[in-house]
């Protein structure tokens, strides 16, 4: 006998609420709109009351994102083992690396149906530990054999997940992206561009994300373009091995390299006020959620031609595309973007927004969502829903 809606509880596993909060919450209010019960199990941060405050159920667990010790590893599955039995979910949708491995073995312990969303690969297979490496893979291939689906943002990570046989091409599913809300980032008025140029850069502070490539490039576009400005948005990762130092920013501030604007939780003004958002990224993103952001808002953007990064730019249409770790051919595209009349980065921009709401609104990603887990659980036929415009 199926459930009602109503007695129906679908868990949401990540290693941030952050995450949870600022990619999925269009998903969690779908299910809302059904009278499903949510609950989002993830460490606790800034973002663990705002769910709270929506009306969500929220459960802690600790979760060392970057440790590597295999009794913590194996005590996050009794934690969540825990949880589960007292929550007892429906379903769970897995995201990020330990969630997907871990919580898989947890939630196949419980008996209960599972999803891993790979949200990007990270540094999965940088590890310099040839015996770490080699235990992840083979830890998330039991994974993906225990879950029902794996789901990929990017074309790239899942042929790489199928050609290492991780998982069976027949298991694996292409999101395209956790969806934009384009109701919610849609430019307030038609922006302007001035003889000062202002670049920003707005993400994690970790060095992967190109944070190096893009101060060395100011440096010498600044020597070329004394009026160009160039901005740092992101909070600083502290407990990432590669996140950048707050000596170093200060050292940039110093020097006038840059301006560091500290971290936001709503990045909307910033991207209004941006001419042009720079995100040289060579970190394996699944789809760069800060450049869906800038494209919606009608913001040009520059990135790298790399996985998760060139599905958002059309090269010379909405966007510039440079080579991964190169700061001449990032100083490159900074120079092609300067050099542009007004007129042409202005349709840039809507280009951009343009190519987001025919590809990446993230009304498609809730359809995808609803396909899936209308075959695992008895959803309600519900004709329309809409994407609510304010988070």
């Amino acid at each position: 006998m199926s459930k009602e809606p109503s007695n129906i509880t679908i868990a949401l596993v990540s290693n941030t609420s952050w995450s949870v909060y600022n990619f999925r919450l269009g998903f969690i209010q779908y299910l809302q709109s059904l009278g499903v019960n949510v609950v989002v199990i993830a460490p606790r941060d800034n973002f663990s009351a705002k769910l709270v405050s929506l009306g969500i159920e929220y459960r802690e667990v600790r979760i060392r994102n970057y440790g590597t010790n295999p009794f913590d590893d194996l005590n996050l599955v009794y934690r969540l083992n825990k949880i589960y039995r007292s929550v007892k979910p429906d379903f769970v949708f897995h995201y990020t690396i330990k969630p997907n491995i871990f919580g898989s073995f947890a939630a196949f312990s419980c008996k209960i149906p599972s999803i891993i969303i790979t949200t990007g690969l990270g540094h999965l297979f940088d590890f310099k530990n040839i015996f770490i490496r080699l235990t992840s893979i083979t830890l998330y291939r039991i994974a993906a054999f225990l879950s029902k689906e794996v789901w990929f943002l990017n074309d790239n990570d899942r042929d790489v997940f199928i050609y290492k046989r991780i998982v069976s091409k027949k298991k694996t599913r292409l999101l395209r992206s956790e969806g934009i809300n384009t109701a919610w980032f849609t430019p307030r008025k038609e922006k302007r561009f001035s003889a000062s140029p202002r670049f920003l850069f707005a993400g994690r502070l970790i060095w992967d994300k190109g944070v190096n490539e893009y101060v060395e490039a100011a440096r010498i576009i600044k020597a070329k373009f004394p009026k160009a400005k160039f901005e740092l948005l992101g909070f600083i990762d502290e407990g990432n091995p590669n996140s950048v130092p707050y000596e170093t920013i200060r050292k940039w501030q110093k020097e006038k390299v840059i301006n560091y604007l500290g971290e936001t939780t709503d990045i909307r003004s910033f991207l209004e006020r941006a001419n042009c958002l720079v995100f040289p990224s060579f970190y394996r993103e699944g789809v760069s959620r800060v450049l869906m952001e800038a494209a919606s808002m009608e913001t040009p953007i520059i990135t790298t031609d790399n996985v998760g990064c060139r599905d958002i730019v059309d090269d010379g249409k909405n966007g510039f595309l440079c080579e991964p770790k190169n700061v001449e051919s990032l100083v490159d595209a900074i120079e092609s973007f300067i050099l542009l009349d007004d007129q042409d980065k202005l349709v840039m921009g809507k280009l951009g927004r343009k190519k987001m709401i025919k590809e990446f609104d993230e009304q498609k990603v809730i359809d995808a969502y609803k396909a899936s887990l209308s075959k695992y659980v008895q959803l309600p036929q519900v004709s329309t829903y809409k994407v609510e415009s304010q988070l």
